[in-house]
């Protein structure tokens, strides 16, 4: 089985993303993204250097042979204003049409639906999306997560060990073995991180020595990190596994399709 989760950066770098997407999906049987743009109508224009707002609409009609699971976080988060009440962003599941689902859901981490107050990030609701499928003769849930964004330091705080803590009061309720992936805007050296590790949880950013998830592209969109009061930050993503997951590989690519790298996860029955 094949997994790739990335934070989608809102779909911005439109076109090489959709084509990386395209690409993998021929053998992948599993997306986890963070900041899908969603916007059922589909009248929305695409204005290079901004979110493509119906991003997860053409993926639905692409990929015929995926079913797609969405979790908004926000509705109209800093789009055109001619596309108010029309767009939301959030977390998004694509499975491969194969794989049998015995149940899928979300629930928030931080805030709730549409609790973003402009300007103050730290209002912004942060969920998890889930899906329950199989692993060989074994239940597997699956979550991707996008985690608490302020402060910026990506150090612990009260509410990022809340995070950790709620993602694993809701792992330990499920039988079989779990995948954790996404976007946690943690540094590798934190409690929040070290809590899953704790919990037993393989830590495969560490287990395979990944040295950044955040990639080159990123200087380029926002060169002022850099220079900024944390300097550049190579972490934000994480894939954690329960002992049980037989990893065959994992890797994460430096491509320029986002602000963050995708994490490829090849697993084993």
């Amino acid at each position: 089985m094949k997994l790739v989760s990335l934070n989608l950066y809102r779909c911005i770098v439109y076109k090489p993303l959709k084509a990386f997407v395209l690409e993998q999906a021929k053998d992948t049987d599993i997306f986890c993204f963070q900041e899908m743009m969603s916007c059922p109508k589909r009248d929305a224009k695409y204005i290079d250097g901004q979110p493509h707002l119906d991003f997860l609409e053409e993926l639905q009609e692409e990929l015929t042979d995926f079913n797609v699971f969405y979790a908004p976080m926000q509705e109209d988060y800093e789009t055109e204003s001619d596309y108010v009440g029309q767009s939301s962003f959030g977390l998004s599941i694509l499975a491969r049409k194969s794989m049998p689902i015995a149940e899928h859901g979300s629930f928030f981490i931080l805030n709730s639906f549409n609790s973003f107050v402009p300007g103050d990030y730290a209002t912004l609701g942060h969920n998890v999306i889930y899906i329950k499928t199989s692993l060989g003769d074994r239940p597997l849930l699956i979550c991707s997560v996008h985690g608490v964004s302020e402060p910026a330091n990506k150090e612990d705080s009260p509410n990022r060990l809340k995070q950790s803590q709620k993602i694993l009061d809701f792992t330990t309720q499920h039988d079989g073995e779990t995948i954790i992936m996404g976007d946690f805007n943690l540094n590798p050296d934190t409690k929040s991180v070290k809590m899953f590790e704790e919990a037993g949880y393989r830590n495969l950013i560490k287990k395979f020595d990944i040295k950044n998830t955040r990639g080159s592209l990123v200087k380029k969109l926002f060169p002022e990190y850099e220079h900024g009061p944390y300097g550049f930050q190579p972490y934000a993503d994480y894939a954690f596994v329960t002992p049980g997951i037989n990893v065959e590989s994992f890797e994460v690519p430096d491509v320029p399709i986002s602000d963050h790298l995708p994490m490829v996860l090849v697993i084993g029955d």
